[in-house]
């Protein structure tokens, strides 16, 4: 029976995968203690980066860095890790970044925009990153293999036949320290607090009673299909 029902459930259940990576932007921008002959006031670095101990050239093909036109080489492609580019500058413009994958198939590329600041007379160097988190779902195995290898965090899911998302274990993969990459919960729980009454100078009375409801049959709320199953079709066998 134990294994007639194993048997009845691979055939049921279909599993995708998730695997989430990623990726810092970011720069430094320091005023230089001499103008340039061509009136360049500032240093700056901007970089493409993987979170430390993770190795995304596994991934990542080229990282292609479109500047402001006033640049005597205002496009340039960088095939090697560290995926950075050193320039001198007088303002501030917005960066083209576009991240070109080692993937056969879709997405081949993910473009950003990015605020290059410079700090103004007498200000502090810049110091600017931002993270971001990037998920694939169902990536080929090809793809699969070069993403995990980079630091990617391999999640597996479950779907029913009816398309629906069920329990199943997710699968972190670790590093070669042995320790789990988590994605932290940026967002902190919001506390919700009943809404003021009306103030009055006399003491408040308790609400009245309200009158019995009259009881009817529960109603089964109907499950909303995941848009990730309609991808899922590698039937657990």
């Amino acid at each position: 029976p134990i294994l007639f029902l194993e048997f009845i459930t691979n055939i049921v259940f279909f599993q995708f995968k998730k695997v989430k990576v990623s990726l810092i932007l970011g720069h430094t921008a320091s005023r230089r203690e001499e103008i340039t002959s061509d009136e360049k006031t500032h240093d700056w670095k901007f970089y493409v980066r993987g979170e430390p101990g993770t190795k995304v050239e596994s991934f990542i093909d080229r990282v292609i860095f479109t500047l402001h036109e006033s640049f005597p080489n205002p496009i340039q492609t960088i095939k090697h890790p560290p995926y950075e580019i050193v320039e001198q500058g007088y303002g501030t413009f917005l960066m083209q970044v576009e991240v070109k994958f080692k993937n056969k198939r879709t997405p081949k590329s993910i473009h950003y925009k990015y605020d290059l600041l410079l700090p103004g007379p007498g200000l502090s160097p810049i110091k600017k990153s931002r993270k971001e988190i990037l998920t694939f779902t169902n990536p080929n195995p090809d793809f699969l293999s070069k993403l995990v290898e980079g630091g990617g965090q391999l999640l597996t899911h479950y779907c029913d036949v009816d398309g629906n998302v069920v329990d199943g274990a997710n699968i972190d993969n670790t590093n070669s320290s042995g320790s789990s990459k988590t994605e932290p919960n940026s967002k902190p729980p919001v506390k919700t607090e009943p809404k003021p009454g009306k103030q009055s100078s006399t003491q408040s009375q308790p609400p009245p009673a309200s009158p019995p409801r009259e009881k009817h049959p529960e109603k089964k709320h109907k499950k909303e299909k995941s848009t990730d199953c309609d991808s899922a079709l590698i039937p657990l066998l």
